[in-house]
């Protein structure tokens, strides 16, 4: 199970060089959403960096690790000046090199492990410090759709992918970067997981939002799936058992205070199998991963 998620981790970037798709922790609309494309300036010069090694031309792998070590030192110069899209941009580009780097294995070329891994940890302090509103209700209380929505792909970006040291922030393409952080260090050693303020009776929580709703290419019909089923607000947490529960709303998306949630009882032993098929009904690509990572704990 332990390489099925390894092998899971490493086709994400040739997702995006062979295929011109995003991985799971990534929206497909995150350069669309932009119109002048500033914001999301990290992750467009990474999407370039892959291009490069796509190709398989001599030397290009040579050349892309040059280019992502001139890339992280720019990032630790101006983290300080980037806004939370740039930082989330910046985020889900570290977590493609990272990936690049298990994918490759080590070489003469790519030994940028600690630069990568230290950027890693400067650009997540300071997104850090980038929380604003407390829940995704608060988040997406706005009356303009358009707004909503991209605070919504913001929020759950970052639940997917970012693992956001050291507070409890795991928001939408946010919190899926926090699923892939989660993962790596279930299977190597990785340094910046150290500083993961998640409670220690969770494995990853809250879980990627449904499929519908993350893959939902436009304001409207994502406002159309959100309402269907109030799916917006359906939250899950992967405990350190192994068991699925659903996490109490209302600090799902706060920086302090613990995750609560309710554990299965003698009386409700079918509560957490439940749990699992009301998700897996609608888990999207992380879903997968998600799974490997709990067989890897039961």
């Amino acid at each position: 199970m332990a390489n099925l998620a390894l092998s899971t981790l490493k086709s994400y970037p040739l997702m995006i060089m062979h295929h011109k798709t995003f991985p799971p922790f990534i929206h497909a609309q995150s350069m669309s959403l932009h119109s002048d494309n500033d914001n999301m300036e990290p992750l467009a010069n990474c999407l370039s960096l892959l291009h490069m090694i796509g190709g398989n031309l001599r030397g290009s792998r040579k050349l892309f690790w040059k280019n992502v070590s001139m890339e992280c030192e720019r990032l630790r110069e101006e983290h300080a000046k980037l806004n939370a899209w740039e930082l989330l941009a910046s985020m889900q580009a570290l977590s493609i090199y990272l990936l690049v780097r298990l994918q490759e294995g080590e070489t003469d070329y790519n030994n940028y492990d600690y630069l990568m891994l230290t950027t890693v940890i400067v650009i997540s302090k300071e997104f850090a410090r980038t929380e604003s509103g407390c829940d995704v209700d608060t988040a997406c209380s706005s009356h303009n759709l358009e707004m909503n929505w991209k605070a919504w792909v913001f929020l759950e970006s970052r639940r997917r992918s970012d693992r956001l040291p050291p507070l409890q922030l795991f928001k939408t393409d946010i919190q899926r970067l926090a699923v892939i952080y989660r993962v790596v260090d279930m299977l190597v050693y990785f340094e910046p997981a150290g500083m993961c303020g998640l409670q220690k009776d969770l494995i990853i929580a809250p879980l990627p939002a449904k499929k519908q709703l993350w893959e939902a290419d436009h304001k409207i019909l994502w406002e159309e799936q959100g309402k269907r089923d109030g799916a917006i607000q359906d939250s899950f947490g992967l405990v350190a058992n192994g068991e699925l529960v659903k996490l109490d709303q209302g600090q799902l998306y706060c920086g302090n205070g613990e995750l609560r949630y309710r554990l299965s009882t003698n009386n409700s032993p079918a509560s957490s199998a439940t749990n699992w098929e009301y998700w897996c009904s609608g888990m999207d690509g992380l879903g997968g991963l998600v799974m490997l990572a709990a067989s890897l704990i039961v």
